[in-house]
């Protein structure tokens, strides 16, 4: 059991909003978090860990507590980066960089492990191994394979692996739990069409791939309900199509359509993309087209074992949050799915309240409030 975590808590709690705030300052994109990982290296620096090492896969980070000798290793996982979406320009903690924004949370999921790794220099652990990752590029889905790459983290070999993420949409400091699939598979798709220029007073004397295009948008979605089995579940969503070029006296030759394929099962985003190719290659053959493919964004589907919900259930109750447990998977992605395939994992949802902006809106803001909630779940899930 750890020493009084409450009373440490609320005596450093206004310096970790503080610090919380200044990572919102330094919000940077995925795989740009070179200001936010020396910063967070620096904080962690003075805690007095075992180890730390930095520029993990880019920008990563990993610091370690508590002896090599300890017989159980416990891993913690919060993300480095923001989003391509900027503060409200009135918000006087509002991002430095006008082109990014924390706006899923993460400078708070970041403050809660620094947090813990405070706690962690004052209270060196002795029969424990803790080790906090710091991943760069989680919005992209590729920040969680190069730290699990790294042969830092092949050598460390983590017996259990946890996370948390806000949720907007559920009552302030509740626990969101899901045992199984918590979060979705995704992966997206890139379809590239071509057929021929033409003057635009001529149209007829190219290929337009413009009715091949419109079909897409159309059949892509459709796929789901059409293709699937009724028990399983899936989500197309065209996220982006783009004919031509802006050149009034050109009838366009290529097109670009992207999707997003969710499922809470790897295979069935496999099936539904198979489905899609297909259905695109005989639709370009109709309107005398080439087409390739591309693929991007590839999401695992973030799987919690029972065993670890029903502990985080106690943690909870025992200290009087309310417990909210979904009976359907999330159809967002998290890239901590990769890190389910090296290990037992918990990735548990914290509410960040029923009116609150919604993630990746331009006016969410990380609840400061829920610093002191994260932090005492995750130091009790370390020393259960």
């Amino acid at each position: 059991m750890i020493p009084n975590p409450e009373a440490f808590t609320q005596q450093h709690l206004p310096r970790w909003i503080e610090m919380r705030r200044r990572l919102h300052q330094l919000a940077e994109v995925s795989g740009e978090e070179v200001r936010t990982a020396a910063q967070i290296a620096e904080w962690l620096e003075k805690t007095g860990p075992d180890e730390l090492h930095t520029g993990l896969g880019g920008c990563g980070i990993i610091a370690v507590y508590g002896p090599e000798s300890a017989p159980k290793r416990v891993m913690l996982r919060a993300e480095l980066d923001g989003l391509p979406i900027a503060d409200p320009p009135e918000w006087d903690h509002r991002a430095e960089n006008p082109q990014a924004g924390h706006k899923c949370g993460h400078d708070g999921h970041m403050m809660n492990l620094v947090a813990l790794a405070e706690y962690l220099g004052a209270h060196p652990p002795k029969n424990l191994r803790v080790i906090l990752v710091f991943q760069q590029a989680e919005e992209t889905g590729i920040g969680a394979a190069r730290i699990i790459e790294t042969e830092v983290f092949r050598r460390l070999k983590p017996d259990v692996i946890f996370a948390l993420h806000n949720l907007p949409g559920y009552p302030k400091h509740s626990i969101v739990l899901k045992s199984g699939v918590f979060a979705s598979a995704s992966t997206g798709l890139i379809v590239r069409l071509k057929g021929a220029t033409s003057h635009a007073a001529h149209p007829n004397d190219g290929t337009s791939p413009g009715p091949a295009l419109a079909q897409l948008m159309q059949l892509f979605p459709a796929i789901p309900g059409q293709y699937l089995p009724v028990q399983e579940q899936g989500l197309i969503t065209v996220i982006h199509a783009r004919l031509g070029e802006i050149a009034f006296g050109t009838a366009p030759g290529e097109a670009v359509l992207m999707a997003t394929f969710r499922a809470p099962e790897t295979r069935t985003v496999q099936n539904m993309l198979a489905k899609a190719r297909q259905l695109a290659a005989a639709t370009a053959r109709t309107h005398s087209l080439e087409v390739e493919f591309d693929t991007t964004e590839v999401f695992e589907a973030s799987v919690n074992e029972p065993e670890l919900c029903r502990l985080a259930e106690q943690i909870a109750e025992k200290q009087g949050l309310k417990v909210i447990r979904k009976d359907q998977p999330f159809m967002w992605s998290e890239d901590f799915g990769r890190f389910s395939s090296y290990g037992p994992t918990l990735l548990f949802g914290l509410g960040a309240g029923k009116e609150h902006p919604q993630l990746h809106s331009r006016a969410y803001d990380f609840p400061d409030e829920l610093l002191e909630t994260g932090v005492r779940m995750l130091a009790e899930l370390l020393f259960s």
